[in-house]
């Protein structure tokens, strides 16, 4: 029998583990869950932003969403989660009324936005009008397009 003992790394935001400090480290800086991360989305279309434009914090983000701590709070007094939940219901228009306000303040930048909602702790399934996934794959295909065409 072969026994070895290693290291595991923890993210101080999220949670998640590796076996990798150097992984971890570059996991960690652009966390969405750390509030003073580096997206690499924005730095990608930096190019298709307007010259003024300017990246807000996401603490600045945060502050344009809904406070969900209602929605928690009965979530966690709910004995079965298939239960009626009026502040799901509450949270959930006014996260969506606010994303258009979000957008603009991010730039429209997807891992910002799903950065925000996850920091303002509402679960980024509830906010209709926003699919991470297809917006990220918008943007790949932009980039994708410009590459073919570039060679």
């Amino acid at each position: 029998m072969k026994r070895r003992q290693v290291w595991q790394y923890s993210c101080d935001f999220c949670g998640k583990k590796r076996l990798s400090a150097s992984h971890m480290a570059r996991h960690e800086k652009h966390c969405t869950l750390n509030p003073n991360r580096e997206c690499r989305v924005c730095r990608m279309v930096a190019d298709e932003r307007p010259a003024d434009f300017v990246q807000l914090p996401v603490s600045a983000l945060v502050a344009l969403l809904p406070d969900s701590t209602d929605f928690w709070k009965e979530q966690k007094d709910r004995e079965n989660m298939w239960d009626y939940c009026p502040a799901e219901d509450a949270l959930k228009e006014a996260a969506i009324g606010a994303l258009p306000a979000l957008r603009q303040a991010a730039g429209d930048c997807p891992a910002c936005i799903m950065a925000a909602l996850r920091q303002a702790k509402i679960p980024v399934p509830m906010v209709d009008g926003f699919s991470f996934k297809k917006e990220m794959e918008e943007i790949w295909s932009c980039i994708n397009e410009a590459q073919a065409s570039y060679y």
